[in-house]
């Protein structure tokens, strides 16, 4: 029987007696809430990074098998201005090759041409699988190198999620610096990112997010409807001294706001949805917590999604906090804690 006929069927009898009628009223509310079913979003970082190449279509198609549900991804606009998904607003040597397997003419940080002066035909050209960047990070196995993978364009993994008849969800970030001249002009690289989405018919199931929180302005300012994510790492909300605020706040200063993650929100909340931090942020034992609770954030309005997550014992540490997602470059291992703690996926 439903707690609904169960309610119906005592109530009736007992209508006279509003007193116990009323505290058998908050018990079964009780016994509602505590039945509640936890889930949480599972975005799986550049596609799952620990497993395949980042940021490439085969390692986007392991995540949906896997069943994330959100693929975490980064942008990046050519020359020619074709949306391309990558990390680096550069052809970064440690992930990319040439087709025959040479490296790269780099700087000594492994920086290659800018990918605003490159046109997609000249990208692609460049093997982005067969490298794996970090193998203490990424040991093989569980990840396997895919040689001759391309860099996608945002379109091309749309149009896999069409493919795959997938129902995931899309956490695009836009890679937009504001202290250096190394993408094409921030207005125009919003404008027409939001353009690829508005065509696509997709942007009900994407969220925007970046660390350039006026980038995110600019987004709510084309079209309000699409979701937002704020980016906060250990260092973007510091101040350049005194009297001149971080870049990366769109003019927010995080001692002036009030010195606490939850203030500077506050300050970003017409333009902001979401908060999604660097995961120590959040978790008050750490010594970069930034003086405020998952609790308070969320309760304010915006959910808790930090990055990046791939230890189970910080995962259990932020799911026990709240958190409303977990971006992980091992989304299978976040999916067996989820198992073993009986919560859902989101």
């Amino acid at each position: 029987m439903s707690i609904a006929s169960l309610l119906h069927s005592w109530i009736r009898p007992n209508k006279a007696n509003s007193k116990m009628t009323f505290l058998f009223l908050i018990a079964a509310l009780l016994l509602i809430i505590s039945c509640e079913v936890r889930t949480i979003d599972v975005q799986g970082h550049r596609g799952a990074r620990g497993l395949r190449p980042e940021n490439t279509l085969s390692g986007f198609d392991l995540a949906m098998d896997l069943g994330v549900t959100t693929i975490e991804l980064d942008l990046a606009v050519t020359k020619d201005r074709q949306v391309i998904v990558t990390h680096n607003p550069y052809i970064y040597g440690k992930i990319c090759c040439n087709n025959d397997g040479s490296s790269l003419a780099v700087d000594s940080l492994g920086r290659g041409q800018l990918i605003k002066d490159l046109t997609l035909v000249e990208i692609k050209q460049f093997d982005c699988g067969r490298l794996n960047p970090d193998t203490a990070r990424f040991p093989v196995p569980p990840r396997i190198n895919i040689p001759g993978e391309k860099m996608p364009t945002l379109n091309e993994v749309f149009s896999l999620v069409r493919a795959k008849g997938n129902t995931v969800y899309l956490n695009i970030e836009m890679k937009i610096d504001p202290r250096y001249n190394i993408t094409i002009p921030e207005i125009e690289f919003v404008k027409i990112v939001v353009d690829v989405i508005q065509t696509n018919g997709i942007k009900d199931r994407v969220i925007l997010q970046s660390f350039n929180w006026r980038s995110l302005e600019i987004v709510k300012q084309i079209d309000p409807e699409i979701k937002t994510a704020g980016l906060l790492g250990s260092s973007t909300f510091l101040p350049i001294h005194d009297s001149i605020p971080s870049p990366w706040l769109n003019g927010i200063g995080f001692d002036t706001a009030g010195g606490s993650a939850l203030d500077i929100l506050n300050q970003a909340q017409t333009y902001i949805d979401i908060f999604s931090p660097l995961w120590r942020l959040v978790v008050p034992e750490d010594s970069l917590y930034l003086n405020s609770s998952v609790n308070e954030i969320q309760e304010s309005g915006f959910p808790v999604i930090p990055w990046t997550v791939n230890r189970q014992d910080d995962m259990k540490t932020l799911i026990q906090l709240g958190v409303a997602g977990i971006i992980t470059d091992y989304p299978d291992s976040l999916l067996m804690l989820l198992d073993e703690l009986s919560i859902r996926v989101k």
